[in-house]
């Protein structure tokens, strides 16, 4: 497989670097920054420009945009590649639009620092999570006060404030319910929930900069790449979580009055707090780390710990905890 690492007059390329790992099928998260962390976008016409080339380079050379935020200073792409690579996507995109900022503004010079960011995630532990940070950059950077109000992200067009002509949001919605209407309304549940959590630094320590997921996820795309010969493995290996989140929130709604969608929610009445604290208990106990945890219950992970050190000192006062926390284990082992 040959990896091709282009230049462009518009953003310098350092040498010495590992080629970027391509793979069809593969999720890929995208940052490219302004250089010296400037703005690379002064108008609304600027916003509209760059949206306009993404939606010409979709066109061109297909792929999947399940996520897109457009930051005063920086642009996060969430893009699942099809036939054509990441690399030559990427050079039309941000050549195209470094050329039209200089000729618009009347500059010069490197718009972009350095070459764009390229992290290869493995989708079915990252995709939502990934769309949901992507969606709260403006939250985090405080130009909004929710996502719905910012007008350069993807947000809007998975709520259904607008149409979905750019963005690839059904395949994604699907996971949050059968019905359109319904799957919106848990999607924005979801990423309510996660205004909380802040920056998340797990997001951008992919391995070597280049692969984000599990041990096994990371070992396995090594060899497919040709990394690492067939039949090595790492030295080390991370337990593997035995949670079946998805039968864990079946269990909660089957044993309490929460439904799936309020687990996620900021609600902080002890009845709650208490489903929650047991949730964390069962699952951490079937292997779950305090971040899965997180990412179920809405809770930041060191509200986690928090919760799950309460519940084990709790456990053998509280009836009721203890009572539900039976009923979850039963039912996961059961199941």
């Amino acid at each position: 497989m040959q990896f091709a690492i282009h230049q462009s007059a518009c953003y310098a390329v350092p040498a010495m670097r590992k080629p970027r790992v391509e793979i069809e099928g593969g999720l890929y998260h995208l940052i490219t920054r302004g250089n010296n962390r400037q703005r690379i976008f002064d108008s609304d016409d600027d916003y509209r420009k760059l949206l306009l080339l993404l939606s010409s380079r979709k066109a061109k050379l297909p792929f999947y945009l399940y996520a897109y935020c457009l930051m005063p200073n920086h642009i996060h792409l969430l893009i699942e590649r099809r036939e054509d690579s990441i690399s030559r996507i990427m050079h039309g995109l941000l050549t195209g639009y470094s050329q039209y900022y200089n000729r618009t503004h009347k500059t010069i010079g490197h718009l972009l620092q350095g070459r764009y960011k390229a992290i290869l995630c493995e989708t079915d532990r990252y995709l939502a999570e990934l769309i949901r940070y992507i969606h709260l950059n403006p939250l985090r950077a405080k130009i909004v006060r929710n996502p719905e109000q910012y007008q350069y992200s993807s947000h809007r067009a998975y709520v259904g404030l607008e149409k979905e002509h750019l963005v690839d949001a059904d395949p994604v919605l699907r996971h949050f319910g059968g019905r359109k209407s319904q799957a919106r309304e848990r999607f924005s549940l979801f990423v309510r929930a996660g205004m909380r959590l802040g920056h998340q630094e797990e997001f951008y320590r992919a391995e070597e900069g280049r692969i984000l997921g599990s041990e096994e996820f990371v070992a396995d795309t090594k060899h497919r790449i040709g990394e690492i010969p067939r039949g090595a493995r790492p030295q080390t290996a991370t337990k593997r979580s035995e949670v079946d989140y998805a039968s864990l929130i079946t269990a909660v709604e089957s044993h309490t009055t929460l439904k799936a969608i309020e687990i996620c929610s900021s609600n902080k009445t002890r009845s709650t707090v208490q489903v929650k604290e047991a949730m964390i208990l069962v699952g951490k106990e079937l292997g779950a780390s305090n971040n899965d945890m997180a990412r179920l219950t809405g809770l930041h992970s060191s509200v986690v710990s928090r919760r799950f050190e309460s519940a084990k000192s709790k456990i053998g006062e509280s009836r009721e905890l203890g009572w539900l926390v039976k009923k979850l284990r039963a039912e996961l082992v059961r199941g």
